[in-house]
């Protein structure tokens, strides 16, 4: 996974004026937004398992 893939991600998950995406996709694995942030702008690695916590949260948004 790659910050643009993220990019993606945080796109589809924009309200209807196109804001909250960043914000809405680092509270599904409980994350804070400034650690996503840095994964979108690439100051922080994205590794298998920050990729297997996003998406499984976009899977299970509820945690069901």
């Amino acid at each position: 996974m790659t910050p643009a893939d993220l990019r993606v991600i945080c796109n589809s998950l924009n309200d209807e004026r196109g804001t909250g995406g960043q914000i809405r996709l680092a509270r599904l694995p409980g994350w804070h937004y400034s650690t996503l942030w840095r994964k979108l702008n690439g100051k922080s690695r994205i590794i298998h398992s920050d990729q297997l916590a996003i998406m499984r949260a976009i899977e299970n948004p509820k945690g069901q």
